[in-house]
């Protein structure tokens, strides 16, 4: 079964939930805004990239996603067609992966994610929208390389017709950053790539 994520906010991001925790207790950063405090922050931010704590990719349009791991042996199938990659982003893990609608950070409570597997929520009219998964992947520090895939045979709505693969390489050390928001170097949104 897919994992469909629903992005309300325009992001992706990737993150593990100590690691996050331990870096804003680090910057003594008390506001649930955690977003708008890396906006305001450019230089937390940019430690933030550098130190793996986590990995925002947008903007990107405001729809459903397939979200696959390829340590998890997920791949996408010939129905699909790849649209973008890109390589090396930093991403520090302990135990567990979170891959969530950049949503999460607007207003940041630590207690959804505690004993959970995935961050829910219904609709007026009664369906279940995904805003984040957990995936279980060892501890360590690794390199992330993000591929965007659209459907070559676009399905009626609500069926999700984009995609993004996420593959882990485990490293010893960072060595540099790359930032996901230099927009002259990145277009993340596959929904809009021809």
């Amino acid at each position: 079964m897919d994992k469909i994520l629903t992005v309300s906010s325009y992001g992706i991001s990737l993150f593990s939930l100590d690691v996050l925790e331990d870096f804003l207790k680090k910057e003594k950063v008390r506001s649930k805004k955690i977003l708008k405090n890396f906006q305001d922050n450019h230089k937390r931010y940019l430690t933030s990239l550098a130190e793996g704590v986590w990995t925002p990719f947008l903007p990107i349009n405001s729809i459903k996603y397939v979200i696959k791991l390829d340590n998890y042996s997920q791949s996408f199938d010939d129905e699909w067609e790849e649209k973008l990659v890109y390589h090396d982003f930093n991403i520090e893990v302990r135990d567990t992966l979170w891959v969530g609608s950049i949503g999460l950070f607007y207003e940041f409570d630590n207690k959804k994610f505690i004993g959970n597997d995935e961050i829910s929520y219904q609709t007026l009219d009664g369906v279940t929208l995904y805003s984040g998964f957990r995936y279980n992947v060892s501890s360590g520090k690794y390199l992330v390389s993000i591929k965007g895939y659209a459907r070559k045979k676009q399905l009626d709505y609500p069926n999700a017709n984009f995609g993004f693969l996420f593959s882990l390489k485990k490293v010893n050390e960072f060595e540099g950053f790359n930032d996901p928001r230099e927009d002259e170097k990145y277009n993340f949104n596959v929904a809009k790539i021809d």
